[in-house]
């Protein structure tokens, strides 16, 4: 099991918006991509599939807010 914390925000990156929503069972998050305004289908995944992609999109310069 991972040791990061996994947040509820927004990533965003050059045009790039990915929202995380932690789920109140705590064990999933949905995630919602948005690509110079179109948004991609809801992704729900399970909390470390969440925090992996959070801790990706930071390695690659995005910012949370």
């Amino acid at each position: 099991m991972t040791e990061n914390k996994a947040y509820s925000g927004t990533y965003t990156h050059e045009g790039h918006d990915v929202q995380f929503q932690v789920l109140e069972n705590g064990m999933e998050m949905e995630i919602v991509e948005i690509k110079d305004g179109n948004t991609m289908p809801v992704k729900r995944v399970n909390i470390e599939e969440g925090i992996d992609y959070q801790d990706q999109l930071v390695k690659w310069g995005y910012t949370s807010y």
